[in-house]
């Protein structure tokens, strides 16, 4: 009897949480159908018309800047950023998804703490899930040399379902005039991974600019602060008026909302402009069915559409099963998918032709289109070009290219995985 009962209380705790799942899920959108539509005679990369298109579709905001430095190496971008931090004079702003203990994010807060005690306003927006490995005595022994940290959307009892759309942006502004922007979280995860085969450190790369966009990223960061409870002070100091000198920018953010996705557009357009190449990094790459034909419309009239994502060497081997099941109709189309050897691949980027670049925080997939807040920089200059086309066309060369016929053949195993991906594909 008492066996019994058991089973039944087993049976009825299932239950309840498939429930409780199903309803999150329904509540959130998962089920609704997406809208599905046609861009037709879009204007190409080289048509004056296009970054205007961007700016009014997207929402993009015009600036301009000038590009200081890309790295493309994890001891690099972490070596880049301390250097930065510690050049600071006025101010130092610091936005990011991801933190874990170690030996990154304790040089890091040591650069912080040094600045901070040397009279440097410090200010940290930490998301509040990506970080909650890191003790409270972390966060204290900044706040005792005077950083001032918030957390942005820790779990509240009154909204739960917020806590399901995060700040995924990494931004570091220095002094109101220089911006590092790229992927990498700080975490000694991006140095090799051995609980993944990690044979390697992370595929990464960072970019810092300088001019006008640092005024106009400040004042993003301060959307978020003051939305979190922090206080302004726009003073003289703070977003300040640079000059429009050096190459145009332009910046999508795609906020955390069930609305159309600027940054779905964003691509979108991107791709329909395309004359001669598109190729894209993400890791975690499950575009949905516009951003898929465009893609295959693109490869159709003969564009060189190339993907590198993940290999079995991944922090979420969930979302390359449910990335895999989606795979039939690109590779059907001629489209490569290529899968990053050495280590996790966690760049993020879209190169089309020779005349445009998107880099920054997002990926292809619905948390980045529809849950995070992200952050994308968008430009035609030449420099920031050269560097992304190098950095893609040496990562293709460590990476494995997926056939048609050995997508056919994946294990059983890994499809039903797959397929349990798709349905929570929002939660990945």
């Amino acid at each position: 009897m008492a066996k019994r009962n058991l089973l039944v209380w087993l049976a009825g705790g299932v239950a309840g949480v498939t429930l409780l799942t199903f309803l999150f899920l329904y509540l959130r959108g998962a089920f609704r159908q997406e809208p599905e539509y046609n861009i037709t005679a879009s204007p190409t990369i080289e048509d004056p018309r296009f970054p205007l298109a961007v700016v009014s579709l997207t929402n993009a905001l015009p600036t301009y800047g000038r590009m200081t430095g890309f790295w493309n190496n994890v001891d690099d971008i972490y070596a880049a950023r301390n250097a930065a931090i510690s050049s600071a004079q006025r101010s130092i702003r610091f936005e990011t998804y991801f933190m874990t203990p170690g030996r990154r994010a304790d040089e890091f807060a040591a650069a912080l703490i040094e600045r901070a005690q040397a009279g440097v306003e410090v200010q940290m927006l930490i998301d509040d899930y990506g970080t909650d490995t890191l003790p409270d005595e972390y966060w204290q022994q900044l706040r005792n040399a005077g950083v001032q940290v918030l957390f942005f959307r820790p779990f509240d009892w009154r909204a739960p379902l917020e806590y399901n759309s995060r700040t995924h942006r990494k931004l570091l502004i220095i002094d109101s005039q220089q911006v590092l922007i790229g992927g990498a979280g700080v975490s000694d995860d991006w140095d090799g991974d051995p609980d993944i085969d990690d044979t390697a450190s992370w595929l990464e790369f960072e970019i810092s600019y300088e001019g006008q966009i640092a005024s106009l990223l400040e004042g993003n960061f301060f959307q978020n602060w003051a939305y979190m409870g922090g206080d302004l002070n726009l003073g003289s100091g703070t977003i300040p008026a640079n000059p429009s000198e050096g190459e145009p920018l332009y910046v999508t953010n795609d906020t955390s909302t069930l609305s159309e996705s600027t940054m779905r557009m964003l691509f979108q357009m991107s791709f329909l402009g395309a004359k001669e190449r598109i190729w894209i990094g993400s890791p975690y790459f499950l575009p949905e069915g516009n951003t898929r034909a465009a893609l295959i419309q693109a490869r159709q009239k003969g564009v060189d559409v190339r993907v590198i994502t993940m290999s079995g060497r991944n922090d979420k081997p969930i979302v390359r099963y449910a990335a895999r099941e989606n795979y039939e109709d690109l590779l059907a189309a001629g489209i490569q998918v290529c899968e990053y050897q050495p280590s996790m691949m966690h760049a993020k980027l879209a190169l089309i032709d020779n005349s445009w670049v998107s880099t920054g925080s997002a990926n292809f997939d619905p948390r980045s289109y529809f849950h995070n807040d992200e952050l994308n920089i968008s430009t035609s200059k030449q420099e920031v070009i050269e560097n992304t086309a190098t950095f893609l066309e040496n990562s293709f060369n460590d990476s494995q290219c997926l056939t048609y016929s050995e997508w056919q053949q994946r294990p059983v195993t890994e499809r039903i995985m797959g397929q349990l991906g798709l349905i929570f594909k929002p939660l990945l």
